[in-house]
């Protein structure tokens, strides 16, 4: 049977709207109070957005669109209205849909001026993050129909996650891309638990691909899941013998599928590549190249090591990437207090040590797991190592080491938050999750008097969630999906006390 929403329970309604709310909540307020400008990219792509309205056309990026020492001397000065921010162009290379969809939105807010354009517009990215939030609950909750607190509390993981709801909050074309990434993998999914649907179903598959392609580059990922879907397909259909549970779809069939994904991925963005290749060269069709010759003065990664050495760049790469995944605001310059850090880290910690016990359970009791679940597993660690791979490659010539960029795999991390928790907060998982984090506990102890430096903070938050695990089972009247969320209560917590107590009051003129 199709998977249709109005199956579902009306109670289970009723808390997805719960989450919703809440996150629209968190939302508008990072949109209303953040300080003009003060996320990362903002200007440019609202210049973007200015051109397009007031010109009806598409801008060209050239040399001189980026000024890094104008850009350094703004952001430290806050913004000042005497600084003007129309020659801060540099992201005017990125594909147009996201302009082209918040056209209407500057144009209908012009005369409340550019601060109130502005709050529209980032408005319009936190309803566009309330589709990628919903989406991430329906393909958790397709994935595990018979376990509807992992949809939950990945919703609700999405919706509190402080650096995720700051990020929909701004005028940045990530929102529209996450939710064609959503969309898409949902529809993948869609695919491996029906693979008798029709070759329509993977044109319009294909459809959400380009316009991914159309946002943003990094929705290219889902070209690379897209074929893997569909090669699987392919091999059950060549050898249905081979594989269990094998297709018997026709090989024409197959094939036609393929075909109608790979004409409708490539319809919409082929001319947005043509009017590339025709301003910057044959051999750039994305704009890429340009750009990081129009970028003169961002940190490049052979010159970080060669100042700082390889140490210096590695403890970077990992604490900063850490740090600016739950929440590094501003320009990437204002930051949490550093115990909420080691909360979160701790947090981390158990997601870990329960997705490690969830797979041990799996693989001693197989028959737990579905073929389309471990097929959607796949696919879905798939999406995150694509992703990662991506951070990687970027990170080869520029100094990025921003957790945001991982977002777009924020459907497998929102999941394995999930079974994480669910499996460290089980019954039987959390006295192996009590075992594991005492070991952890003086591994961090023993670390800190050899440094010299006790981090007394991590660990007496390592002590109380070890302690509270062991005494898991006197609170056996409640789930590990309530105790997850409540867990998440307190992250949404951390997101409040961010925007009031961190940001506003740091970046404010």
């Amino acid at each position: 049977m199709p998977f249709r929403l109005r199956t579902f329970k009306l109670s289970e309604k009723h808390f997805l709207t719960l989450i919703v709310l809440v996150y629209l909540s968190l939302g508008g307020l990072y949109a209303i109070f953040t300080p003009l400008w003060q996320t990362p990219d903002e200007p440019a792509h609202f210049n973007y957005v200015r051109v397009v309205a007031e010109t009806l056309t598409l801008p060209v990026l050239n040399v001189g669109d980026y000024d890094q020492a104008y850009l350094e001397a703004i952001k430290a000065r806050h913004f000042p209205p005497e600084m003007p921010v129309d020659a801060i162009r540099y992201e005017e290379h990125q594909p147009p849909l996201y302009y082209w969809l918040a056209t209407p939105f500057y144009w209908l807010s012009a005369a409340g001026g550019v601060a109130m354009q502005v709050r529209v517009l980032r408005l319009l990215g936190v309803v566009l993050g309330m589709g990628v939030l919903i989406l991430v609950w329906a393909s958790a909750r397709l994935l595990f129909p018979q376990a509807p607190w992992r949809a939950r509390v990945a919703a609700a993981f999405v919706a509190v996650l402080p650096m995720h709801i700051a990020m929909m909050a701004t005028v940045n074309n990530d929102p529209l891309a996450e939710l064609f990434i959503a969309l898409g993998m949902f529809r993948l999914l869609l695919h491996l638990r029906h693979p008798d649907a029709p070759p329509s179903s993977w044109a319009l598959t294909g459809l959400v691909v380009g316009l991914g392609m159309l946002t943003k580059a990094q929705a290219y990922i889902l070209l690379p899941l897209v074929a893997a879907v569909w090669g699987w397909q392919w091999l059950q259909a060549m050898w249905p013998r081979t594989f269990r549970g094998g297709a018997t779809l026709p090989r024409r069939q197959v094939w036609k599928s393929g075909i109608a994904a790979l004409v409708g991925a490539l319809v919409l963005p082929l001319p947005w590549w043509w009017r590339n290749m025709s301003i910057y060269g044959r051999h750039d069709p994305l704009g890429l190249q340009n750009h990081e010759l129009v970028v003169i003065g961002q940190p490049r990664t052979a010159a970080w090591i060669a100042s700082a050495g390889w140490s210096s760049y590695l403890q970077r790469l990992f604490t900063f990437t850490f740090e600016s995944f739950w929440g590094v605001f501003g320009w990437l310059g204002v930051f949490l207090d550093s115990r909420i850090y080691q909360f979160l880290l701790v947090l981390s910690l158990l997601v870990a040590v329960g997705l490690l016990w969830q797979a041990r359970q799996w693989r001693r009791h197989s028959e737990r797991g579905s073929t389309f679940q471990r097929l959607g597993l796949t696919l879905l660690g798939l999406q995150a190592l694509s992703v990662m791979a991506a951070y990687i490659w970027y990170n080869i010539s520029f100094v990025q080491h921003q957790g945001r960029y991982l977002f777009p795999a924020l459907l497998p991390i929102a999941i394995g938050v999930s079974l994480g928790l669910e499996g460290v907060l089980d019954a039987e998982g959390s006295r192996w999750g009590a075992v594991t984090l005492a070991g952890a506990t003086l591994l961090t102890l023993a670390w800190g008097l050899w440094q010299g430096d006790l981090p007394g903070w991590l660990l007496l938050f390592l002590l109380l969630a070890g302690v509270g695990l062991a005494l898991r089972s006197r609170w056996s009247h409640l789930t590990s999906g309530v105790l997850a969320l409540l867990l998440m209560m307190l992250l949404g917590i951390i997101a409040l006390w961010a925007l009031f107590g961190a940001v506003v009051p740091q970046l404010a003129l």
